[in-house]
């Protein structure tokens, strides 16, 4: 067994650990990456529908709402900069019938506290003027939202992490950690061996598996671990261009946003997530919810023909709430909450976790500051 001493040793390989990963990293920290699969980012960061968010629902003074319009511009500034491929599109929140309409105008007070900018209550007349397909009586448009390749940001983050001599060990599997001497001493299994990683910083970023990596730190109190619960969204794909330019989102409900029609950079369109609470990490879409899908969408894209409709692919975002419960937030804990120096956990990294994941990896570099 080998032991080797860094400055930082960060659990998962997602956008939010990479995100992490370079921030810290570019203040001269050497860091080590460990990711349980053999790429980056392959669970969550990559299941999901690829929009750059613009903090609209948010409850004001959440970690959500903090970080996701700060995020949202944030993250343009970075794909402009790194080329990154993005678009902004722009999205209508509709309100297909008239009992919704006055939701529009709670979501519009949310936006405005969240620091959405140009955000404007239209007419449906107005939406069908630019997306003659759409239906609805009132919408809400959103200038700051967007779509972004999700692969290409990550392993952009990844090119400026690895500039800074930073590394990710893939296939590597972290299996326990103690408090030594003010260092955590982590324990990490590969295919080949066992290694014993001594850091002076530990940041548990394992996404679906960050209550499970907490647990094994024997130091921290179990009182300080949340449950996680498994909220999947799958997704049904067209394959087909219908000349629709903006994202457009049914008003949300309870545990998600709504069955949204989605554009990817080739502006074909797809449609979800719906919320399929689950036990197990399974990504398989049943094509048995094709007609709760059908019936969802057409309320706004009545003219959809169900025959294009054929299942995609499907993410699992790890809630700490669970169904009826209500909303679910970010939870970050460092030292002011479990007293343990230089351990940062994230659970319940889901979205906006995409958009906000450069103010995330500002936030937790400045905590270990």
């Amino acid at each position: 067994m080998s032991q080797n001493f860094i400055d930082a040793l960060i659990i998962g390989g997602g956008v939010i650990g990479l995100a992490i990963a370079k921030t810290i990293s570019q203040k001269g920290m050497q860091v080590i990456v460990v990711e349980n699969e053999d790429t980056i980012g392959s669970i969550t960061s990559s299941r999901n529908s690829g929009v750059i968010h613009a903090g609209v629902y948010y409850d004001s003074g959440s970690l959500k709402a903090r970080f996701c319009a700060d995020g949202n511009r944030k993250l343009y500034e970075y794909c402009n900069k790194f080329n990154v491929p993005h678009l902004n599109t722009g999205k209508f929140i509709v309100a297909t019938t008239e009992n919704e309409i006055p939701i529009l105008d709670s979501i519009h007070i949310k936006a405005k506290d969240n620091g959405v900018t140009g955000i404007e209550r239209v007419s449906g007349q107005f939406v069908k003027n630019k997306e003659p397909l759409i239906k609805c009586e009132e919408a809400l448009y959103v200038p700051s939202s967007g779509i972004v390749d999700q692969g290409s940001l990550m392993r952009s983050y990844l090119g400026e992490f690895e500039d800074q001599s930073g590394n990710v060990a893939f296939k590597s599997k972290f299996i326990k950690s103690n408090f030594k001497n003010d260092n955590h001493v982590s324990t990490i299994r590969n295919a080949s061996e066992e290694i014993t990683i001594e850091s002076r910083i530990l940041i548990n970023a394992a996404g679906l598996r960050a209550e499970q990596v907490a647990k094994n730190i024997d130091v921290l109190d179990k009182k300080y671990i949340p449950k996680t619960f498994f909220a999947k969204g799958n997704y049904f794909e067209t394959g087909k261009d219908l000349k629709i330019r903006h994202l457009i989102y049914p008003i949300p409900n309870e545990a998600s946003l709504g069955l949204h029609l989605g554009l990817d950079l080739g502006m074909q369109v797809r449609f979800g997530p719906d919320v399929e609470w689950v036990e197990e990490l399974n990504y398989d879409v049943n094509n048995d919810r094709l007609e709760a899908f059908y019936n969802d969408i057409k309320k706004y894209l009545p003219s959809i023909d169900k025959s294009i409709l054929r299942a995609g692919y499907s993410g699992i975002r790890p809630k700490l709430k669970n169904k009826g419960e209500g909303k679910s937030d970010f939870n970050i804990q460092d030292e002011t909450v479990h007293g343990i120096k230089n351990l940062i956990n994230l659970f319940g990294m889901e979205s906006p976790g995409l958009t906000s994941s450069l103010v995330i990896g500002d936030f937790v570099s400045d905590l270990i500051a």
